[in-house]
């Protein structure tokens, strides 16, 4: 439990500036989920460490907003003494009982979207309520010892790996905001201009992007803002054709210049709200239309998925001989969450095409198997402990693409209510994977094959089942999606679309379960869609119950581990041939 005082000092800040109530929203200026240090200021105020969440900071009481996936790890990090916690959903609710004519709420225009506030602002003016956009973030004003934002190196990402021209690409850009009578485009997305422009960057921990802005005319050369001496010399010569470069801190200056009432295309989900309000002081007609890069960015195109297949291929041998080790260790005990997350990395960093880990890899045994996104203590790293569950949810990032991957073994004997729950996490896996649905139809509605199971003994989890993931890009994309319809927005699902299929299964203070392979959406006729499989690692038999299992599900596990052993085992070491192919016979 922590103790820190930032509360109280916020507390005081608000108190001197007439704030009534602080909006603390966890991102940066463009609206990232993986954020740099310098923008962590969610976890600066309430020490959460967390990828998603919100706070509310009154002069009395202090309100943290996480969802399912960080529950029980708020629970360890916060001062429920200070802090109430509240699950994400219930964030609007409590913020309109701060929404009278006496008060003011205040928030960070650059850390909220155009629809964000857009809400805000309507709810502010039905209850004649003061909403004050602060100029300075109030935390940074507090943060005495806050890290510099630090601008690391640019790169050209190679059309071998890329598969279309960045010209080409650009074209259909402005084509789209030629179709919705615009006559430019301000795009502060960085994995959409990473993808767009054919470069990757070195800005966020474990994610290949650049800090950057563009601004996309129909009538000139498109202006590219990010660290000018951080750009790769063959890059620039590369952009400098079709592109005017500018240096990052110049933004501020991006409308200045435009005729009077132009009309600028704005993602109003993406985008922060501070440039939507500097358009308009302008004098530019912001207009409302999704990020033309979305969904041309998340169906990938062939060369993508087949560098996506390769590198899970890949990193499947890494995976595979990770669990080799674990499941053959004989003093397991000896090892730590860090040790083995460490181990991990050394099998990954000797891959071909690889550039660093897709995230921070979670590496959980017993209870803290029960937090879905846990982060083993580096300072006081937990042993790994004999007849326990433990967890790894881990992915790489390689030229070719980005992976993802959860396994869960136990280490030794599982009790009868673990393989029971393992198996209905697997059955929801393996329903999911197999499924057959017709064009048009959405993450959301298929999120309730992957719960089914479950759901039969009055069990499931607090957290969506996919998310789609990028091409050396996020390992989280959207803005394709399975999950429960109240949980997130969702799409349509196109043939080309990576995502995760990830059931799970979490005891609070016990352990917890979870199966994630990636798949692919691919056109099974022309009315209908199925999954490919592009993950190849065994699933622990230890921990099946194969009475729970239809002979459809038995012919899956049998035919997956069939294939994992056909891809896999000519890469591995003669010791752990022998292993897989026993892991890996049928059931």
């Amino acid at each position: 439990m922590n103790f820190n005082q930032n509360i109280d000092k916020l507390q005081i800040k608000i108190k001197e500036e007439n704030i009534d109530c602080l909006i603390i929203n966890r991102t940066d200026e463009f609206l990232n989920e993986y954020i740099s240090e310098d923008s962590e200021r969610l976890n600066w105020a309430t020490n959460f460490s967390g990828s998603a969440g919100r706070a509310l900071i009154t002069h009395e009481n202090s309100y943290l907003f996480v969802d399912g996936r960080y529950t029980f790890q708020a629970k360890e990090q916060i001062n429920e003494h200070k802090i109430t916690l509240l699950h994400y959903q219930e964030f609007w609710n409590e913020l309109k009982k701060y929404f009278n004519k006496y008060r003011c709420v205040a928030l960070d225009p650059k850390l909220h979207s155009i629809e964000d506030i857009n809400k805000i602002k309507k709810l502010s003016e039905k209850k004649s309520t003061k909403l004050k956009f602060t100029k300075t973030n109030l935390i940074d004003c507090l943060w005495k010892d806050k890290p510099q934002r630090k601008y690391k190196k640019i790169f050209s990402h190679s059309i071998q790996f890329s598969g279309i021209q960045a010209v080409t690409k650009l074209k259909n850009f402005i084509q789209m905001i030629k179709l919705n009578n615009l006559d430019g485009y301000f795009l502060s997305s960085l994995d959409s201009i990473a993808w767009l422009l054919n470069f990757r960057g070195d800005d966020i921990d474990y994610t290949p992007l650049a800090f950057s802005y563009l601004f996309v005319s129909t009538e000139q050369k498109p202006t590219l803002y990010l660290s000018l001496e951080n750009i790769d010399t063959a890059l620039k010569e590369k952009l400098d054709n079709d592109i005017t470069l500018k240096p990052i801190d110049q933004i501020d200056y991006v409308f200045k210049n435009l005729k009077h009432k132009t009309k600028i295309g704005f993602d109003y989900k993406n985008t922060c709200y501070y440039y939507f309000n500097l358009a308009k002081e302008n004098d530019v007609t912001p207009c409302s239309l999704e990020n033309p890069c979305l969904i041309s960015k998340a169906v990938k195109n062939v060369t993508e998925l087949d560098g996506s297949r390769s590198a899970h291929i890949r990193d499947g041998v890494s995976v595979t001989r990770f669990l080799y080790w674990l499941k053959n260790h004989k003093n397991i005990d000896q090892e730590t969450e860090i040790s083995a997350a460490k181990k991990l990395y050394d099998f990954r960093q000797n891959n071909e095409l690889f550039y660093s880990i897709s995230f921070d890899s979670i590496s959980a045994v017993g209870k803290n198997a029960a937090l879905p996104h846990y982060r083993a203590n580096k300072v006081q790293s937990i042993k790994l402990k004999k007849n326990s569950i433990y967890l790894s949810d881990s992915g790489g990032q390689y030229y070719d693409g980005t992976t993802d991957i959860t396994r869960t073994i136990i280490l030794g004997k599982p009790n009868d209510e673990q393989k029971d729950r393992f198996t209905r996490v697997l059955k929801g896996h393996i329903k999911l994977s197999s499924h057959i649905f017709p064009k048009g139809t959405k993450g959301t509605e298929i999120d309730y094959l992957a719960r089914e199971s479950l759901q039969e003994i009055g069990c499931d989890y607090d957290h969506g089942t996919g998310h789609g993931i990028g091409s050396f890009l996020s390992v989280h994309e959207g803005p394709q999606r399975i999950s429960k319809k109240n949980m997130f927005p969702s799409i349509e699902l196109l043939p080309g679309m990576i995502i995760s299929n990830e059931p799970g299964y979490y005891k609070e203070g016990e352990y917890g379960i979870r199966i994630e392979n990636i798949l692919i959406v691919k056109e099974f006729n022309k009315k209908l869609l199925n999954f490919e499989n592009i993950s190849w690692a065994p699933i622990d038999k230890d921990l099946i119950n194969l009475d729970l299992l239809n002979s459809d599900e038995l012919r899956w596990i049998n035919e997956y581990h069939h294939s994992v052993n056909q891809k896999i085992s000519n890469f591995l070491n003669h010791e752990e041939r022998l292993w897989l192919k026993d892991v890996t016979t049928s059931l």
